[in-house]
């Protein structure tokens, strides 16, 4: 049975012209993807980010992966809700927080001996913490 259509889907998909500069972005588009999809079962790489950057390589490079992605049963309704203005679960930021304070404050801690690189990388997690802090805010996710 097919879903109602959301205003995601009807995103304007913006093939790029040049043949080369297509399979580029359909190359990056599978990189982030795999990865994507990676992370939604490894607790420190992040999944909806990279499906969200390679929506942005689908929807320059290919419509039917751009349509996939958008209608996957798993990930399409974090990424269509994104697009769509709805914002992130509270569930899925809270998770997203405590795994960057987990993964980073163990690296800071004990990983990493020099004095610049432990900034640097306190200066990242709190910069991605603040991104994710300060988008929409969805209070329920329909069906959960």
């Amino acid at each position: 049975m097919a879903r109602p259509a959301t205003p995601a889907d009807r995103r304007e998909v913006r093939v790029a012209s040049s043949p080369l500069l297509r399979a580029l972005y359909l190359a990056l588009g599978f990189v982030f993807l795999g990865l994507g999809i990676v992370g939604y079962f490894v607790p420190l790489l992040p999944g909806t980010v990279n499906l969200l950057i390679a929506v942005f390589f689908f929807v320059r490079s290919s419509e039917r992966m751009f349509h996939w992605v958008m209608n996957h049963r798993l990930f399409g309704p974090l990424i269509r809700d994104y697009y769509a203005g709805l914002g992130i679960p509270r569930r899925i930021k809270a998770y997203a927080i405590g795994v960057i304070v987990v993964s980073f404050g163990v690296t800071i801690g004990v990983t990493v001996d020099r004095l610049w690189l432990r900034l640097l990388l306190l200066v990242t997690a709190l910069g991605v913490s603040a991104f994710i802090l300060t988008r929409p805010t969805r209070e329920r996710v329909a069906g959960a």
